[in-house]
């Protein structure tokens, strides 16, 4: 009898807890990108063409490849002067943005580094939104855009073992 008064608990719950697994689907219901991978198209408005970028788990903030990147004072406030060239196909775009905020970005093994940030309109898969951006010097880097948490979080959940599940490059 003791051993009946042991498993029956012991069974109550493994019940429980295979009721409760509808399918390995079921947590992904709620992100609109489902499974996206470790590297994913990002089209960056007003840019045609997709930018490969790096879904980053890690950083904070997404970030793009920026040159002649200026803080400039206008009609009362601040703003942010840059271009981006995309590495592809050379098309290149000037930007005249309200500055969002200045960070501080600290890489593994160097210093902070300040940066400037500001919102743009970016399309992954089916979804357009507007997000926060700091603007980098990445022509060192293999990817110009690194998407960040303040993209993937509740959009998406990450695979790293595969790449452009939202579309081809």
């Amino acid at each position: 009898m003791r051993f009946f008064s042991l498993s029956a608990p012991v069974c109550a719950l493994s019940a429980l807890l295979l009721c409760s697994c509808h399918s390995a689907e079921e947590p992904l219901r709620g992100l609109p990108l489902g499974i996206i991978g470790i590297e994913e198209p990002v089209f960056v408005m007003p840019f045609e063409t997709p930018f490969a970028a790096k879904i980053d788990t890690g950083a904070d903030t997404s970030s793009i490849d920026a040159e002649e990147i200026r803080l400039i004072q206008r009609d009362g406030g601040k703003f942010v002067s840059f271009k981006i060239r995309q590495r592809g196909t050379q098309k290149e775009h000037s930007f005249e943005l309200p500055l969002k905020r200045r960070t501080s970005i600290v890489r593994h093994g160097s210093q902070a580094q300040p940066r400037y940030t500001v919102m743009l309109t970016v399309r992954i898969g089916p979804l357009t939104m507007e997000r926060e951006f700091s603007l980098a010097d990445r022509k060192n880097f293999k990817y110009q855009v690194l998407i960040g948490r303040n993209i993937i979080s509740g959009m998406a959940a990450v695979d790293p073992s595969r790449r452009n599940l939202t579309g081809a490059l």
